[in-house]
Order: C-alpha cells, then sequence, then structure tokens
C-alpha cells in the first residue's frame, strides 16, 4: 500500500494508521468534492426573469455587462412581433404574430433574414471597424431564413426588483410592441 512508508510527525499517531488515513482522505476528498460543486452550481444560477406580453409570456436570462457604470440587462432574444411572412403572407404587410400558451423561452437569438454583407458594398467605403468586424457579424448570420421577424429586446435593470413597468417597442412595423415588467 503507498501509505505505508508515510509518517508525518505533525499528526497524531491515531491518524498515522494506513487504514485510517486511507479513509480519512477519501473522506476529506468527497467532502471537498461536494463543497466545490456546490459552490459552482451557486455561482452557475441564472437569473430568468418572466414578463407578460400581449402574445403570451416570456422568459428571458439576466447578463452582466462588461462595465463598471452600467448594470446588468435583462434580454429577451427572438421575440416575435409579426406572423411568418411566408407562403401567402411573403411581399404582404405583416400582421401580428400568433398569441402562445405556457412560457416562451426568448433567451436563443432567431434566424436573420436572408442578406450579403459581403458583397452589399466596396469594402474600400466602409469604416475600418466595420470591415475588421465582418468575420464577428458573420457567425451572426450563419442560417438565414425569411422567417425572421423577430425583436432582441435589451432592458436595464434597476435597484429596485418589486417595480412593474410597461417597456414598448413602437418602432415595430405590425403593432406596438408591449412588455409588462412583472418581477
Amino acid at each position: 500500500m503507498w501509505l505505508i512508508p508515510w509518517r508525518s510527525p505533525l499528526l497524531p499517531p491515531v491518524l498515522q494508521v494506513p487504514e485510517l488515513v486511507a479513509g480519512w482522505d477519501l473522506r476529506l476528498a468527497l467532502w471537498l468534492l461536494s463543497f466545490a460543486s456546490a459552490v459552482v452550481r451557486m455561482e452557475g444560477q441564472v437569473y430568468s426573469p418572466t414578463v407578460n406580453t400581449h402574445y403570451g409570456k416570456l422568459r428571458g436570462v439576466r447578463v452582466p455587462l462588461p462595465s463598471e457604470i452600467l448594470g446588468p440587462v435583462d434580454q429577451y432574444l427572438g421575440v416575435p412581433y409579426a406572423a411568418p411572412p411566408v407562403g401567402e403572407k411573403r411581399f404582404m404587410p405583416p400582421e401580428p404574430p400568433p398569441s402562445w400558451s405556457g412560457i416562451r423561452n426568448a433567451t436563443h437569438f432567431s434566424p436573420v433574414c436572408p442578406q450579403n454583407i459581403h458583397n452589399a458594398v466596396p469594402e474600400i467605403m466602409l469604416p475600418i471597424w466595420f470591415t475588421s468586424n465582418l468575420d464577428i457579424v458573420a457567425t451572426y448570420i450563419q442560417d438565414p431564413n425569411e422567417d425572421c421577424l423577430y425583436l432582441n429586446i435589451y432592458i436595464p435593470t434597476e435597484d429596485d426588483p418589486q417595480s412593474d413597468e410597461l417597456v414598448c417597442a413602437p418602432q415595430a412595423p405590425s403593432a406596438r410592441f408591449c412588455l409588462e415588467l412583472v418581477r
């Protein structure tokens, strides 16, 4: 056994028995592992705010910003503001989106509208900050789809978590799109 030659002057003689030390090491290791997993679980918890809309409930996510001045924001990604413009609705004015039951997960980006950013404007006419970021932008437009009438909504958080507010996007083409913040 690998613990037999090991002796420590700092441990009492009772703990220097190899069988006890091996069991003690195992118990300590299991305790440390359970403590570490509890800490990771607590740090990994994400606040998921839920809001009411005219069409149903949305679940977003609170995201910290890389800034000391700005606080975290609640983000709701892929929120439909119009019915999908496919089939007979293609090239027609947008219609309100269908309602949904339950809570819609709004934590992921939805497809973007089809576009070609590389051949739209010659690179010589674009600012340097834009052309240097084309590869980053291209990652967000990987899966274009004509069903692309979605909003990505970012709401600054307040210190008062009990405040109820109404946040509207009046520029949405189909109708006023409002989120009732119920925290």
